[in-house]
């Protein structure tokens, strides 16, 4: 029998080599990434914002490099002169060519995406050379912020094309508001938008933000470029494979979220249909204001679904705190709510419809289409919404029925 002194020396020595080259390993991939990324800065200390009275923030005119943490990636953005992420736009469009502007939220503006990826660039791709798609995406907006932006380019003279796509996410209920996503308090530094009894836009001023401290508790941890590396290869491999997750919960050691997702926060909490009607009047009020203006674009509302709509896993995450959350239930029983009740406004609204789930649950059944931490579509999801707006909004001319008529 091996005497106890030397198993315990042993038992020592292995666990200091284990840790020396675990901890060479982290240093070396530590090492190649800040070769490859360490002189760009991180995606929350990039100055891209500027603050504005009326939309809270706007774009500053520049190009942009940055490593996005999330989805441990670097990303290129150039903003043009009118703070959108375009290339440099005129007045109206070439003779023979069809402008379409697609207005949205970071979903349309494309992060963490270079540019050739974003849903513009697949949709322009698509289209060809008859068509002009101009990315109106800014991260963060809301619908009232949205509107304020188009107000503001067709006051400048800017012709907004003969079809104009709104891209709506679920936290748009949330933006419009200024409330934040998870705890549905007052966000200050966005504005909030209702519609009063006469029919007027109103708006709540915004304050300007205040300047990026970092990642809070954890933010020692997201300096490490391959912590962030290896935690989203791990956050991959869990989307690609809900039976991994199916066997964690099965154990008992179901994943916590972070925070409570936006679309449940936002959707199913209890005063989601008051907070719903403040957004359809805003909704309403951008319909009829763009068919007053004088080129009058054919509206179409695209519907973007969280990807707790979409992917197995996501939703996977949601069963773990369904029994000690009333709101995480209802999800559970009515994922679809978003999109059922916007789909009824704009059938009333006589606007078309396009609703991006099908089409990306279908491919989500073999595919990862959002960044898993990040949130956002990945080029394969920006792929897949080009398509279905290619062929309901530009493939159809918008011949056929409306919404209304669906």
């Amino acid at each position: 029998m091996m005497p106890r002194k030397n198993f315990f020396a042993n038992a020592a020595l292995v666990l200091a080599s284990t840790f020396v080259s675990v901890t060479l390993l982290l240093a070396a991939g530590e090492m190649t990434l800040r070769w490859r990324y360490g002189a760009l800065p991180t995606e929350w200390r990039v100055p891209m914002k500027t603050y504005d009275e009326r939309r809270g923030w706007a774009l500053q005119p520049g190009h942009y490099s940055y490593f996005d943490t999330k989805a441990a990636r670097r990303v290129d953005v150039s903003i043009n002169e009118l703070g959108l992420r375009n290339r440099p736009l005129s007045r109206e469009s070439e003779p023979g060519v069809e402008r379409i502007m697609l207005l949205g939220d970071s979903f349309v503006f494309g992060a963490p995406l270079d540019e050739d990826h974003t849903i513009s660039a697949r949709l322009q791709a698509r289209a060809g050379e008859s068509f002009e798609i101009v990315n109106v995406g800014v991260p963060g907006y809301g619908t009232g912020q949205e509107y304020r932006l188009v107000e503001e380019l067709q006051a400048r003279g800017y012709r907004l094309g003969r079809k104009l796509v709104l891209a709506f996410f679920t936290n748009d209920i949330q933006d419009n508001l200024g409330l934040d996503y998870s705890t549905m308090g007052r966000n200050h530094v966005q504005p909030a938008f209702d519609v009063d009894a006469a029919g007027n836009l109103q708006q709540t001023l915004s304050e300007p933000p205040r300047a990026p401290t970092g990642q809070g508790a954890g933010e020692w941890l997201g300096t490490l470029l391959f912590f962030q590396f290896l935690r989203y290869q791990l956050e991959v491999v869990l989307v690609s494979h809900p039976s991994m997750l199916r066997t964690v919960e099965a154990v008992g050691m179901a994943p916590a979220l972070p925070r409570t997702p936006g679309i449940v926060a936002g959707w199913y909490g209890a005063q989601w249909e008051a907070h719903w009607a403040v957004t359809a009047g805003v909704l309403e009020y951008l319909v009829k204001a763009l068919r007053a203006m004088p080129e009058a674009p054919e509206l179409f509302i695209a519907y973007v679904p969280s990807p707790f709509q979409v992917h197995e896993s996501f939703k996977l995450t949601i069963v773990a705190g369904a029994s000690s959350d009333a709101r995480y239930a209802s999800f559970l029983s009515d994922p679809d709510r978003p999109q059922r009740v916007l789909q009824a406004l704009a059938r009333r609204l006589d606007a078309h419809f396009i609703d991006l789930t099908p089409a990306l649950r279908q491919a989500a059944a073999h595919s990862v289409l959002y960044f898993p931490h990040e949130g956002h579509f990945n080029e394969l999801g920006c792929d897949i919404a080009a398509q279905v707006i290619f062929e309901q909004a530009i493939k159809e001319r918008g011949r056929g029925s409306r919404a209304s008529h669906d």
